[in-house]
């Protein structure tokens, strides 16, 4: 039910999902609710985001680090950061997920797990050939705040940053869905 949901309602397509299962990043929970793996430096899983039809939520005792989708190290350049793990999926469908890129969720949320971690994924692309924060937030004035910090790591970094806005609507499923609910 949990794949219906985000291939139906969210429209993420089939070929994404896959990749997102193989990697062990989404798993089918409880209620038609997919849960998505926020994972530590190690691999660990350090939280889990819950999205379902009727419910959004995430497991207790967790600690925010990054949802993390494609490749990471040698030939990736590039950092998209979404707020949702949800528009990562939906950002690398658009783009034809992208072999130099790394989709990155934050679980709308930018705390001291979540600094760490993106500080981290920065070290990893600093010294690559057109090296990339793309911050790819909600077309709205939290996005735009959200995207104004994510600028301001990078500079911190020493990595160039994009802006990367979804148009005429709020987030990146809405182009998926072809809506702006």
């Amino acid at each position: 039910l949990a794949w219906s949901y985000l291939s139906e309602k969210r429209r993420i397509p089939a070929l994404i999902l896959t990749a997102a299962a193989e990697a062990d990043i989404v798993r089918v929970g409880r209620f038609r609710c997919a849960w998505f793996a926020h994972r530590d430096a190690d691999g660990a899983v350090s939280h889990v985001e819950i999205r379902g039809p009727d419910y959004r939520g995430s497991l207790k005792g967790g600690t925010k680090t990054l949802f993390r989708f494609g490749r990471a190290g040698e030939g990736s350049y590039r950092l998209a950061v979404t707020e949702a793990p949800i528009d990562a999926l939906s950002l690398a469908a658009i783009e034809g997920h992208r072999a130099d890129t790394l989709y990155v969720a934050t679980g709308g949320g930018i705390g001291p797990g979540t600094v760490s971690a993106l500080q981290a994924a920065m070290r990893v692309i600093v010294g690559a050939p057109g090296a990339c924060l793309v911050a790819a937030t909600d077309a709205d004035p939290a996005g735009d705040c959200y995207a104004e910090r994510l600028s301001e790591l990078a500079a911190e970094a020493g990595v160039a940053v994009e802006r990367l806005r979804p148009i005429g609507v709020t987030d990146w499923n809405d182009i998926l869905r072809g809506s702006a609910e």
